[in-house]
């Protein structure tokens, strides 16, 4: 399995093994992956920002190097390991930027534990619509053993070929998200990957059944929301819905990039992220008033 090169450090929280980096210096800032995703999704922003801030990343327990747990795998489970790492770093409000779920647990954090959160960076979220009604019934419905075979099957075995690309979230092939396809293809050879899958079935389940649409509007937080223009899963448009639903936040359309813009077209993401930090530590908030750029 592909992984970024930084060191790994681990540590155990409430029982739970978790793997994370935490490497520079500056002010706290903290990457979330997606689901099935690990700390190798940030991997070309951890090498850019860690020059001018303390970078902070972790695999949600479940996944990547992190261990299994016998839990609901909520975004409210995931919100405790989260906080239990940072405690452990002395770390009292930190910048957060999701990715997918990640984006999820941060619209969780913000809402519920905002006292933690500096700014946030939402990077084509789940959490602002809801999931087709076809797809919450399937994992509602099916079988355990199904579900799991069907994740089996797409990631080992469909990704391997171009035209599944785009379906996993994938515009363009470069090296990081060549090694972000390598991650994915790989994991039928985890030893532990019957866990792996529990911890993946059981996450579904949970967020495609919740959605903080209704809720945006109470975000407080600089807000930045970033989208690649080629999301095919969860396009542009939710992330505009969520753009108007926080009040004052910024939306960056990034061209020729899908789900995972921060590997698609890395220099274009660190660079929208940087003003955005860099707007929000110079004047206490960031100057934007629910704006799109392209």
């Amino acid at each position: 399995m592909v992984r970024y090169a930084g060191q790994e450090k681990f540590v155990e929280l409430d029982g739970n093994r978790i793997c994370y980096i935490d490497e520079g210096e500056g002010p706290p800032l903290l990457f979330v992956h997606g689901i099935g995703g690990s700390i190798s999704n940030w991997a070309p922003s951890i090498e850019h920002f860690k020059r001018r801030y303390r970078v902070i990343a972790l695999d949600l327990p479940g996944f990547g190097k992190s261990g299994y747990a016998d839990a609901d795998y909520s975004l409210e489970f995931f919100t405790r390991a989260i906080r239990g790492l940072l405690a452990h770093l002395g770390i009292d409000r930190v910048s957060i930027v999701g990715n997918s779920l990640g984006g999820f647990i941060t619209l969780h954090i913000a809402l519920y534990h905002n006292e933690l959160v500096e700014t946030i960076t939402l990077v084509d979220s789940a959490g602002g619509h809801e999931f087709p009604v076809l797809a919450r019934r399937a994992l509602r419905v099916l079988p355990l053993n199904w579900l799991k075979r069907i994740i089996l099957f797409i990631n080992s075995y469909l990704l391997r070929f171009r035209f599944a690309y785009r379906l996993g979230g994938i515009y363009n092939i470069n090296p990081y998200t060549r090694a972000l396809l390598d991650e994915a293809i790989s994991m039928a050879e985890r030893t532990d990957v019957d866990q792996y899958l529990e911890a993946y079935v059981r996450t579904a389940r949970t967020a495609l059944n919740v959605t903080y649409r209704e809720q945006l509007g109470e975000i407080c937080k600089p807000t930045l929301v970033v989208w690649g223009q080629k999301d095919l899963g969860v396009p542009l448009k939710v992330g505009q819905r969520i753009n108007t639903g926080i009040k004052g936040s910024f939306l960056v359309a990034i061209p020729r990039a899908a789900h995972v813009p921060q590997l698609d077209q890395p220099e274009a993401f660190n660079a929208a992220l940087e003003r955005f930090l860099s707007g929000a530590r110079n004047s206490g908030s960031p100057d934007q008033s629910n704006g799109e750029v392209s």
